[in-house]
């Protein structure tokens, strides 16, 4: 690889076949996960699984312990439907009980901020 090529791809400029060589490898790293993770600025639909206990967990965010609600959630738009963890803190756990208490499991969830100013925001989803 020369040189020029190395700027080319640094800069994006990937070809198709490349550009499907990484998404592949990425949606096999999201279904070989056991977490459902979203980007900043992103959402995903995700169907909550009420069925399952929600339980809060300690995690170590920044060397600190810190207390998340983990609800168990499926991803609707992946073929296995696996179950999966979702861990979030307690402002959007709220948001997220007070959508599930109105009858909707199937949520869009939306991600703003980062670190500790990370909030998820769900929407319902109607079924037609």
């Amino acid at each position: 690889m020369s040189g020029g090529e190395k700027i080319e791809m640094m800069n994006g400029k990937y070809s198709e076949q490349e550009i499907s060589n990484i998404n592949e490898i990425e949606q096999q790293l999201n279904r070989d996960s056991q977490y459902i993770t979203i980007a900043i600025g992103n959402s995903r639909i995700l169907r909550f699984i009420t069925e399952r206990k929600i339980e809060e967990v300690e995690k170590t965010y920044n060397g600190q312990a810190i207390k998340k609600i983990r609800f168990i959630v499926a991803d609707p738009n992946e073929e296995s439907k696996s179950e999966k963890y979702f861990d979030v803190g307690k402002r959007s756990a709220r948001l997220i009980i007070a959508k599930l208490k109105e009858g909707f499991n199937l949520l869009k969830i939306e991600r703003i901020g980062s670190g500790k100013e990370t909030l998820y925001i769900p929407t319902q989803i109607s079924i037609n």
